[in-house]
C-alpha cells in the first residue's frame, strides 16, 4: 500500500474519532481509531505505516486533547513495535490471529499509557484503569476486526497470497522475484 492512501485512511480514522465516535460510547467510553489503524498496519502490511502514522497522529491528539505531550507517540510506537515483531510469528491472513494482536495491543497500550501518565505524577488508580480497559478490549477487537476485513478486501498487499487470481504463472514468478 502506498502512504499516502494509508495516510488519508489514518486522517479519516482521526476525524471519526474525534467527531462521530465520540456518540457512539458504550459504559461511557469509546474506541481508539488510531490504534486499531496503528495495529491493522503494523501488522498486515510491510513497511512503516503503523510506525510513522502512529507516531504523527499521536503527537496530534496530544497536541489537541491531552495534558501531556508525547505519551500517545510513545504508546503507539511501541504498539508499532509490538504488532511488527508479532507478524512474524502469526498468521496475517486470520481472524484468529488478529484478534490476539488486538487484545495484546489494546492491553499493553491501556497499561503503558497509564503508567507513562502514573510516572509523570498523575493520580489515576490502576483500577480506575482497569475496569474501563474491560470494555476497552471488546470494543477495539470488533472494531480492529471490522476495519481488517475493510483494509483487507479494499488493499491487497504483496505478501498476499490471495492477490493474484489470475495467471497462476505471473502470480509464481512474483513470489520467486
Amino acid at each position: 500500500m502506498k502512504y499516502r492512501y494509508s495516510f488519508l485512511l489514518f486522517f479519516i480514522a482521526f476525524l471519526l474519532q474525534t467527531t462521530v465516535l465520540n456518540h457512539f460510547r458504550i459504559f461511557g467510553m469509546s474506541p481508539n481509531l488510531i490504534l486499531c489503524m496503528v495495529v491493522i498496519f503494523s501488522f498486515l502490511y510491510e513497511g512503516y505505516h503503523g510506525i510513522i502514522y502512529g507516531l504523527l497522529f499521536g503527537l496530534i491528539i496530544d497536541i489537541c486533547f491531552a495534558e501531556i505531550f508525547g505519551i500517545a507517540s510513545i504508546c503507539l510506537f511501541s504498539i508499532a513495535l509490538i504488532c511488527s515483531e508479532l507478524k512474524r510469528y502469526l498468521y496475517k491472513e486470520s481472524m484468529v490471529s488478529v484478534t490476539i494482536v488486538s487484545l495484546t495491543s489494546t492491553a499493553v497500550y491501556g497499561l503503558l499509557y497509564w503508567g507513562i501518565y502514573r510516572m509523570l505524577g498523575s493520580g489515576y488508580d490502576f483500577l480506575y484503569i482497569a475496569q474501563k480497559e474491560a470494555v476497552l478490549l471488546g470494543y477495539h477487537v470488533v472494531v480492529t476486526l471490522i476495519i481488517y476485513h475493510f483494509v483487507s478486501k479494499n488493499f491487497k498487499h504483496r505478501s498476499d497470497r490471495y492477490m493474484y487470481r489470475g495467471n497462476l504463472q505471473e502470480a509464481r514468478s512474483l513470489y520467486r522475484s
